[in-house]
């Protein structure tokens, strides 16, 4: 069973987080440069948002009995799969985790220039997300 106290929650801080990526965004140079300093809080607020989504994710497939996720990025995918997410949406989406694991746990150098190219261009993903899981959790 869905607890709409925890959803709401969880929305009202993602909303707060995409607000505030929101101005950082805008910042992003024609040449995808960035200070150290606004790259860093760039990156943080990235993750906020990415660690948010993802934990409506698991509760929504957990209360929901939507599937068994195999990692957080498979999440998406199957929120895209049972209509909670548009399918074409959630694929395009779920590799978000991938860029977020490689700020946290440093897996490997982040690209920065592409991570601000890819964020700048898909910035709106975020506000598309808070939609349609809106809609979702409004509904059920």
């Amino acid at each position: 069973m869905l607890d709409h106290n925890l959803l709401n929650r969880k929305m009202l801080l993602l909303k707060g987080y995409i607000a505030d990526i929101e101005p950082l965004v805008v910042k992003i140079s024609p040449d995808f440069k960035m200070s150290k300093d606004d790259m860093q809080l760039t990156e943080r607020r990235f993750q906020l948002v990415v660690d948010t989504m993802s934990d409506i994710n698991i509760h929504l497939i957990k209360e929901g009995n939507l599937g068994d996720p195999d990692d957080i990025q498979s999440t998406f995918k199957i929120l895209g799969s049972v209509g909670v997410l548009e399918k074409e949406f959630a694929d395009k989406i779920a590799p978000i985790v991938g860029v977020r694991n490689m700020i946290v746990h440093q897996y490997e150098k982040l690209d920065s220039e592409m991570f601000l190219r890819n964020l700048k261009h898909n910035a709106d993903d975020f506000k598309k997300y808070f939609v349609q899981v809106g809609e979702y959790i409004k509904n059920h």
